[in-house]
């Protein structure tokens, strides 16, 4: 069945990239914390892993022996056959095959895989949300082409802050250059394990120096650092589900709000 607005109206699914060129900013919880949030408000999400670590997929408790996104990409399975439903959302899993990538997506039309892929899924969600690998790669090219809205997780420290930028760059050079090939744009920044100290303090006034930089107003806002984060991974269950009314849950959801916000517009 088609996804459809209170009004009736068939939606046609928003595309979400999480990304920094980073490792270890939070990536990957921030793409299960949104989608989990937006399920809570009824939307439909599906969550695609494109990191090769499969992260994600371990996560969420899918089962990575199934068909997963490398294979819908080479054409093996049809996307629709590589949906696995979880307690979370849906999802399609990763696969250690993903490393490939840079050696076997060459061809200059391979950038629009994943685009041509989630055309044939897009009609059946409201949210996909794509979780990428931190590497500057082939498979965050492809999901800067296939999204329209992205969100860059990052840490107080200057790599993370840094990694912000060469994202927005790498969009520009995409969308505006000679041939365009994205409409992609960044809708939010997100600190994550803040806590209240003066270097926290300083890296949110960075934010706010980078997002005027990023242009588009994007949104700023923090999650804040707390051990249950780390927990809910260890029972493959999402912030939502096993520590509803801790502080970063609440601000994920705060998160997921504004996300609503920024793109029914």
């Amino acid at each position: 069945m088609l996804a459809k607005t209170e009004k009736g109206v068939y939606n046609v699914a928003k595309t979400i990239v999480i990304a920094n060129q980073k490792g270890g900013v939070g990536k990957t919880t921030t793409a299960i914390e949104i989608a989990a949030a937006l399920s809570l408000q009824k939307k439909r999400v599906l969550l695609i892993d494109l990191d090769q670590q499969g992260n994600l997929s371990r996560y969420v408790g899918a089962d990575n022996r199934k068909a997963s996104i490398y294979d819908a990409l080479h054409g093996k399975v049809k996307i629709q056959n590589a949906i696995q439903r979880t307690e979370i959302c849906d999802v399609i899993t990763s696969s250690p095959e993903l490393s490939k990538a840079d050696r076997e997506f060459v061809d200059a039309d391979d950038v629009f895989l994943l685009a041509d892929l989630i055309d044939f899924v897009k009609e059946e969600y409201d949210y996909i949300v794509l979780d990428n690998n931190p590497s500057r790669n082939v498979l965050l090219t492809m999901a800067y082409v296939a999204g329209q809205y992205v969100i860059v997780p990052s840490e107080c420290d200057a790599g993370s802050l840094d990694g912000i930028a060469a994202i927005n760059r790498d969009i520009v050079k995409l969308r505006d250059g000679r041939m365009s090939f994205s409409k992609a744009r960044i809708i939010g920044l997100v600190l994550t394990k803040t806590e209240r100290t003066v270097m926290h303090s300083v890296a949110g006034e960075e934010l706010e120096r980078i997002a005027e930089l990023v242009g588009g107003d994007p949104f700023i806002l923090n999650v804040k650092k707390s051990i249950v984060v780390s927990e809910c991974k260890k029972v493959c269950q999402s912030l939502q589900q096993y520590a509803k009314w801790s502080a970063p849950a609440m601000d994920y959801r705060k998160i997921a709000e504004e996300i609503v916000r920024r793109t029914s517009t």
